[in-house]
């Protein structure tokens, strides 16, 4: 095959390709963003992977291992615009995957996700979405637009990507693109140049926005009419190999995997229904299918925008989601979550072999990396190693006497505009209106959630505004997440292994978000010309990885870029 030639190549010494790939910038750079990849998990369940796939990654490319985020909110958007701006959150304003924004006003009330989605892998009771923009309505097939609810764009985005980047340096004959199944992801990872596509249940394609285009070019219809949704109706998610090459062959019935209606929580039952079914479309997310659709549009559009067919660098962000839909379903430690990295394995595989043969893999810079790792579900831990994990009922604090006495005095129902993770936001207006001080509701508050088990830390706005905090990671990390605009008042965090209990009945078991290693370790892998197949132990956080992929393509550095480039990439 033509990438293992290339790459025995590159192991020679001095060669006209190693010039040539010292000299020129490539003309395809792919970034692709794993969606709740811990690293450990790639080693972890790499029984039966193939030669193609991570072992590529791992043995022909330069594997960081020791990489990790550097915020506190470990969420998709946070995660995913670090690692295309090499910035922190607190710079490029996407904070989380919720928040309230002081700089816009509040939006007409909607009914909850819960009252429209049935099913609900991604609960948030926020007012605003991190991309959300009622101005940049989607764009349907036939040419409608959606309601300006649930349009989407990158304007809360505040700095430049590594896509905007090249198109600035390249000009318009330079192609940027970005897929993913989450609007956050897409446009997160793609920035404001070029166009995100993400997909959409009620159309069952891809789809953007107005911000990115008015109509969509042919290869996307034509993606579109062969209905590749709709081709698993009847079948069943199946184990990809023999149970003997499965860690977790013999627990595929944990009493804490979210056993949803028609999906079960045993392979067996892993079947999917007529595509008139409700939780069809949720069901092709909480499997492999998510990541397959994914990477079928991405070969679409390489084809369709002929991605890496002249000397102009193009760039494609791919996020893949179905490693974080199933962790959140099942866990991640357990058999969908080990049998979905398999797939992944071959699906990672099946690609790079039609990226070499569409662009040839000696003209690519190919980036691998995931916006966040895994929490465990502590029920798992406590069985496993008799650790006495919990879920933190934030109904403690409401019920608290203290609290009740307080809201009784004031006649307020309660003092908190909304919780939406990581941040606590005060009613001051609610307070002020009932003659309390909001200082002092917040200070009870603090007090309260400090007394309760299963609670670390409990930073004040204030006190991280004048950067008065303990000089510690979590310190820090929790500076990298703040932007006075759209930052709560409260930021709680919880004990290590232990998560919110999520009062909504569908929720997953499993959850992240958090600063601690399980949720901030993630793999870097940097694979093209002239980078030497290495290992590398030394820490090296997120932020990095932009800042290299611009030195790499010979373009400036993204705006808000406060990482450092890697010499092992570009020495």
């Amino acid at each position: 095959m033509r990438f293992l030639l290339l790459f025995i190549g590159l192991l020679v010494a001095s060669t006209p390709l190693l010039a040539q790939g010292r000299a020129l910038p490539p003309k395809l750079i792919v970034q692709i963003t794993v969606d709740q990849l811990r690293a450990d998990l790639i080693e972890r369940f790499s029984t039966g992977f193939s030669e193609g796939g991570f072992r590529l990654l791992m043995t022909q490319g330069t594997w960081f291992r020791n990489a990790e985020h550097r915020h506190a909110n470990t969420e998709t958007v946070v995660g995913h615009t670090t690692l295309s701006t090499g910035a922190d959150p607190a710079v490029h304003g996407l904070i989380g995957n919720n928040y309230l924004d002081t700089h816009l006003p509040p939006p007409a009330p909607t009914k909850s996700d819960t009252e429209d989605k049935g099913i609900v892998l991604d609960v948030s009771d926020a007012l605003h979405f991190a991309t959300q923009d009622p101005h940049s309505p989607l764009v349907f097939p036939d040419g409608s637009h959606s309601s300006p609810k649930d349009g989407r764009s990158p304007r809360d985005l505040l700095v430049t990507t590594i896509g905007d980047e090249i198109r600035l340096s390249r000009g318009e004959a330079a192609k940027i693109f970005g897929v993913s199944m989450k609007d956050r992801a897409a446009i997160g990872a793609t920035g404001h140049a070029g166009t995100a596509y993400w997909y959409n249940t009620d159309a069952s394609t891809f789809l953007s926005s107005l911000f990115y285009l008015a109509d969509y070019p042919q290869w996307v219809h034509d993606w579109t009419m062969q209905e590749l949704p709709a081709r698993y109706a009847g079948s069943g998610w199946e184990l990809l190999y023999p149970e003997a090459n499965y860690a977790f062959a013999d627990y595929d019935d944990q009493p804490w995997e979210k056993d949803y209606p028609g999906w079960g929580i045993v392979f067996a039952d892993h079947l999917y229904p007529d595509t008139s079914n409700a939780y069809y479309q949720a069901f092709l997310e909480t499997s492999p299918a998510a990541d397959e659709l994914t990477l079928s549009f991405a070969k679409a559009m390489i084809a369709g925008e002929q991605l890496g067919e002249d000397e102009v660098t193009d760039y494609l962000a791919i996020s893949l989601n179905s490693v974080d839909y199933i962790g959140h379903t099942f866990g991640p430690s357990s058999l969908e979550a080990e049998d979905n990295l398999k797939r992944l394995d071959a699906q990672l595989a099946d690609f790079f072999a039609h990226l070499d043969e569409a662009v040839g893999l000696g003209n690519i810079l190919l980036v691998l990396s995931a916006d966040h790792g895994a929490t465990e579900v502590p029920d798992y831990m406590n069985a496993r190693i008799g650790t006495n994990l919990q879920l933190f009922d934030y109904d403690q604090v409401e019920q608290a006497p203290a609290v009740q006495k307080f809201k009784a005095l004031y006649g307020i129902s309660d003092p908190i505009s909304h919780y939406t993770s990581p941040w606590i936001y005060i009613d001051h207006a609610l307070l002020q209106s009932a003659g309390a001080d909001p200082a002092k509701a917040k200070a009870l508050i603090a007090t309260t959630l400090r007394s309760l088990p299963g609670l670390a830390w409990v930073f004040e706005k204030e006190r991280i505004a004048l950067g008065n905090l303990p000089d510690t990671h979590l310190g820090g990390a929790v500076t990298a997440n703040f932007l006075p605009s759209r930052s709560g008042d409260l930021y709680p965090i919880l004990s290590p292994g232990w998560f919110m209990k999520d009062p909504d009945p569908l929720a997953g078991a499993s959850q992240h978000g958090s600063p601690y290693a399980y949720d901030r370790h993630v793999p870097v892998f940097f694979m093209g010309p002239n980078i030497p197949p290495q290992t590398v132990h030394r820490k090296i956080q997120t932020v990095d990885v932009a800042p290299t992929i611009a030195a790499y393509a010979r373009t400036r550095l993204p705006s808000g870029t406060t990482g450092r480039m890697l010499p092992e990439v570009l020495d």
